[in-house]
């Protein structure tokens, strides 16, 4: 059934949009609404006693005591969802709800004996951002896919529906969620993309830093090239 699956947020300091993309959610499934976990990730924004205040129904939220880490937040919210299909999508209100339709539908079309580790991902058209992160977020891609061979165009999109259980079964490390294409196909599952539409993140900033995830996502490619060497030589 449409609705027997989670909608995972993860969010730090996103109280400027988070609130405008809950009534987006409600407003796509007004018939049947979808369990959705919020995993405050140690904001300092006033995000739990607005919550409070507003006083809304069908929400788990799970709070941070400090700041993890998005990779972090994405998995507590996967960990405390009750169904086992999720869906992950950014609280910056830069994707659009109504695409979470399209790639649980896209799920719901993958033949059972191809839906061991699948995962719909996401990709971008006509991305909205500033042209550094355009131009860094094309050769980081294009870079990765050549390495990793992981048959997905636009990782960098928090668009992606896949199953609870795979997504245990893969031992956590620090930034594992810019490789979870890589990750899902070298345990056997296959990658299917979709074309999502992008627009500009409701408020707040942008926890964006070229010098930091340039540096680490080297190292962290570098691993996760190690763990998939390693894996196909068994």
């Amino acid at each position: 059934m449409m609705n027997r699956f989670s909608i995972i947020i993860p969010i730090f300091n996103e109280t400027e949009s988070i609130f405008k993309l809950i009534d987006e959610i409600f407003h796509e499934f007004k018939k049947i609404t979808p369990e959705i976990v919020i995993v405050d990730d140690g904001s300092t924004d006033n995000f739990q006693k607005n919550f409070k205040k507003k006083k809304l129904k069908k929400i788990k939220v799970f709070k941070h005591k400090y700041n993890l880490g998005k990779c972090k937040a994405m998995s507590t919210g996967v960990q405390k969802a009750s169904n086992n299909l999720v869906c992950i999508i950014d609280g910056d209100g830069q994707n659009p709800p109504y695409e979470i339709k399209n790639l649980v539908d896209k799920w719901k079309k993958i033949p059972e004996n191809k839906k061991h580790f699948a995962i719909v991902c996401g990709n971008r058209r006509n991305r909205v951002d500033t042209l550094i992160k355009k131009i860094s977020s094309k050769v980081a891609n294009k870079i990765r896919k050549f390495i990793l061979n992981d048959d997905c165009n636009d990782t960098a999109c928090a668009l992606k529906v896949f199953r609870k259980t795979d997504y245990l079964k893969i031992r956590y490390f620090k930034n594992m969620h810019r490789f979870l294409p890589a990750l899902f196909k070298m345990n056997g599952g296959e990658i299917f993309n979709i074309q999502v539409n992008d627009r500009r993140r409701f408020g707040g900033e942008s926890k964006f830093n070229f010098n930091n995830r340039f540096w680490v996502g080297i190292i962290d490619l570098i691993k996760v090239w190690i763990l998939i060497k390693k894996r196909s030589n068994k």
